[in-house]
């Protein structure tokens, strides 16, 4: 078991990570689309739930019920799930012609909550495509990300998140939303 410093230092660690998928140019392609969003569904862990202004999207994992545990089937399943409804918001986003690029700007806060979990706050920006009728349309929001590390025989990542402020800055900005 790690201790606060080292569940915090992990979080963060796998914080800069998973920002670094949102920022490539890949994310704005139609072609690569499908192989970023695989990527970026490895970072969530079995039973991923999106909270977004009262909605909730749960990617429920299937237990065994004689060992109630989840296997890597039943996880890889959750997260192929999750990766399935970003695929479809980012491919929203392309077919707009807004792409899809976000930046990081700053890690706000990590709380550490326990040896294996903290809370994290991402302060991020969303650019517009270039070229686009929405460039400059740029807006700011951040995302409460809970951290679990590895546990049990499953990958650290993030349990859920909540967007409110995401989605509610996007169409603020460009006028349209992408979680519908």
């Amino acid at each position: 078991m790690a201790d606060a410093d080292g569940v915090k230092a992990e979080a963060e660690a796998f914080a800069k990570v998973y920002a670094a998928l949102f920022s490539s140019p890949a994310c704005s392609s139609a072609e690569h689309v499908a192989e970023v969003a695989s990527s970026i569904g490895k970072h969530y862990r079995p039973g991923i739930t999106f909270f977004t202004n009262g909605g909730i999207s749960r990617f429920d994992v299937r237990f065994h019920r004689l060992t109630a545990i989840v296997t890597a089937d039943t996880g890889l399943q959750s997260r192929q799930e999750a990766a399935d409804l970003i695929e479809k918001e980012m491919r929203k986003a392309i077919s707009y012609g807004i792409g899809v690029h976000l930046d990081l700007l700053e890690i706000c806060k990590v709380e550490v909550y326990s040896q294996t979990s903290a809370l994290c706050w991402l302060h991020w920006a969303f650019r517009p495509k270039p070229g686009s009728e929405y460039e400059g349309k740029d807006c700011t929001f951040t995302n409460i990300y809970g951290y679990r590390a590895a546990t049990a025989g499953v990958e650290a990542g993030w349990e859920f998140v909540v967007r409110d402020e995401e989605v509610n800055a996007m169409f603020k900005s460009i006028g349209k939303s992408f979680d519908d």
